[in-house]
């Protein structure tokens, strides 16, 4: 290839990255730095065309979110790293539904535990009633004698 129409070419290439830099910069002054870069912007800003702003030189400086084209090397870091974060999220499925199985356990002895002292609260509260039902008979009782006793004139000191 003619190397006159490379560094032609490189020298095009300099010009519209430091066009774009400057739009960027020039957004970011004008509209804070939280600013959203759209490629409208640059467009109208630097006089580039749309095909050339998307082309990969320029869109990684302007497209911060922008994936550049992946090569095959690129595809294996990324398979290992995905292989990996898929063997850290089963391992922490594991772990998370271990803890759920052990909850669950105690959730259940927790309920069985919940049931015998429903069925314990049940029995005190008949024995409760019976033994309040005892006593009311026992008062009667009493209360009859204490009558008999004082019709027949005899008193009896309670203390």
């Amino acid at each position: 290839m003619n190397t006159g129409l490379m560094q032609y070419q490189e020298k095009k290439r300099h010009e519209s990255i430091e066009k774009v830099r400057w739009a960027i910069q020039t957004l970011k002054d004008l509209e804070g730095e939280s600013v959203i870069i759209r490629p409208e912007k640059i467009i109208e800003m630097t006089g580039l065309s749309k095909t050339a702003i998307y082309k990969t030189h320029l869109r990684t400086i302007w497209d911060q979110h922008w994936i550049g084209p992946s090569s095959h090397s690129d595809n294996m870091i990324s398979k290992i790293q995905h292989n990996r974060k898929v063997a850290e999220l089963e391992k922490e499925v594991q772990r998370v539904n271990k803890h759920l199985e052990k909850v669950e356990t105690k959730m259940s002895n927790l309920q069985k535990k919940l049931e015998l002292e429903t069925s314990r609260s049940r029995v005190f509260i008949n024995e409760y009633e019976e033994q309040k039902k005892e006593n009311e008979k026992l008062l009667y009782k009493y209360l009859k004698l204490l009558r008999v006793l004082h019709v027949r004139g005899i008193e009896i000191d309670e203390s």
